[in-house]
């Protein structure tokens, strides 16, 4: 009987243990793919700016820099919201607020960023993924 509660000990012990291990950060993370391309704004390349790659039911979006209109990095694989930002100074703040700093905004129209945003791309494993936004300031 001994032997058998012992068995069934290290079985139970066996299986606790496998099962709350911790996720590796490849899975905890999503698989990721190399992304390269364009962004424009009225026909012209985006000086500076971010691109962001948001997967749905991932905690922050990857953000890529954009410049001289190009971008390139690795993002999520599957389909991905897409995000562009391109930040201007704001007017001064008024005295004694937020430490004298300028706050910046984006000047892309809402329907390029956020929740509502109309751009997307499908990033594969193994593809070129070179995509092209062109987007407009109106």
């Amino acid at each position: 009987m001994s032997r058998l509660c012992c068995a069934i000990s290290l079985i139970l012990g066996i299986l606790w243990t496998s099962g709350c291990s911790q996720p590796s950060s490849q899975q905890s993370q999503g698989e990721t793919a190399a992304v390269k391309g364009t962004v424009k704004m009225d026909g012209k390349p985006v000086p500076t700016g971010e691109i962001n790659f948001v997967l749905k039911g991932r905690a922050s979006p990857t953000v890529l820099e954009i410049k001289d209109g190009t971008f390139s990095g690795n993002a999520p694989v599957g389909k991905n919201q897409i995000e562009v930002y391109i930040w201007e100074e704001g007017p001064p703040p008024p005295a004694g607020k937020y430490g004298g700093e300028r706050q910046k905004r984006n000047i892309v129209p809402e329907k390029y960023w956020g929740p509502n945003t109309t751009l997307s791309a499908i990033v594969a494993t193994g593809s070129a993924n070179e995509f092209k936004f062109d987007i407009t300031s109106k």
